[in-house]
Protein backbone atom coordinates (compact mmCIF):
# COMPACT_ATOMS: atom_id res chain seq x y z
CA UNK A 1 0.00 0.00 0.00
CA UNK A 2 1.40 3.45 -0.89
CA UNK A 3 2.46 5.75 1.89
CA UNK A 4 0.76 9.11 2.31
CA UNK A 5 4.27 10.63 2.18
CA UNK A 6 4.67 9.65 -1.49
CA UNK A 7 4.51 12.33 -4.21
CA UNK A 8 0.97 12.95 -5.46
CA UNK A 9 1.87 11.58 -8.90
CA UNK A 10 2.83 8.23 -7.35
CA UNK A 11 -0.36 8.12 -5.30
CA UNK A 12 -2.54 8.88 -8.32
CA UNK A 13 -0.69 6.37 -10.47
CA UNK A 14 -1.58 3.66 -7.96
CA UNK A 15 -5.28 4.69 -8.03
CA UNK A 16 -5.24 5.63 -4.34
CA UNK A 17 -6.92 8.99 -3.86
CA UNK A 18 -6.42 10.03 -0.24
CA UNK A 19 -8.13 12.94 1.34
CA UNK A 20 -10.16 15.76 -0.03
CA UNK A 21 -9.44 18.98 -1.84
CA UNK A 22 -11.07 22.26 -2.70
CA UNK A 23 -12.09 24.06 -5.85
CA UNK A 24 -9.53 26.82 -6.37
CA UNK A 25 -11.10 28.42 -9.45
CA UNK A 26 -13.58 27.83 -12.25
CA UNK A 27 -12.01 27.46 -15.72
CA UNK A 28 -15.20 26.73 -17.68
CA UNK A 29 -18.44 26.94 -15.66
CA UNK A 30 -20.04 23.51 -15.32
CA UNK A 31 -17.18 21.79 -17.16
CA UNK A 32 -13.66 22.41 -15.83
CA UNK A 33 -12.09 23.60 -12.58
CA UNK A 34 -8.70 24.04 -10.94
CA UNK A 35 -8.56 22.10 -7.68
CA UNK A 36 -6.04 21.80 -4.87
CA UNK A 37 -5.53 18.31 -3.43
CA UNK A 38 -2.79 17.68 -0.84
CA UNK A 39 -1.08 20.96 -1.77
CA UNK A 40 -0.99 20.21 -5.52
CA UNK A 41 -3.04 22.07 -8.15
CA UNK A 42 -4.80 20.01 -10.83
CA UNK A 43 -7.22 20.57 -13.66
CA UNK A 44 -10.44 18.74 -12.82
CA UNK A 45 -13.72 17.67 -14.37
CA UNK A 46 -16.84 16.36 -12.68
CA UNK A 47 -17.17 12.58 -12.51
CA UNK A 48 -20.88 12.93 -13.34
CA UNK A 49 -22.41 15.61 -15.55
CA UNK A 50 -24.92 16.73 -12.93
CA UNK A 51 -22.16 17.80 -10.48
CA UNK A 52 -21.43 21.50 -10.42
CA UNK A 53 -18.91 23.33 -8.25
CA UNK A 54 -17.90 26.85 -7.28
CA UNK A 55 -14.68 28.19 -5.75
CA UNK A 56 -14.22 26.96 -2.19
CA UNK A 57 -16.32 23.80 -2.53
CA UNK A 58 -14.89 20.64 -0.96
CA UNK A 59 -14.21 17.83 -3.46
CA UNK A 60 -12.89 14.30 -3.51
CA UNK A 61 -10.83 12.98 -6.46
CA UNK A 62 -12.07 9.57 -7.58
CA UNK A 63 -10.15 8.94 -10.81
CA UNK A 64 -7.76 10.51 -13.28
CA UNK A 65 -7.68 10.91 -17.06
CA UNK A 66 -4.18 11.98 -18.07
CA UNK A 67 -3.43 15.05 -15.95
CA UNK A 68 -7.09 15.78 -15.24
CA UNK A 69 -8.75 14.58 -12.05
CA UNK A 70 -12.33 13.36 -12.01
CA UNK A 71 -14.01 14.71 -8.91
CA UNK A 72 -17.16 14.44 -6.86
CA UNK A 73 -18.49 16.51 -3.96
CA UNK A 74 -16.87 15.68 -0.62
Amino acid sequence: MPSLNQPMSAVLASKLYPGEGTIHSVVTPGLEWVVRVNGVYWTARAALVDYTFKAGDAIRPIDRQGNTLLIEPA
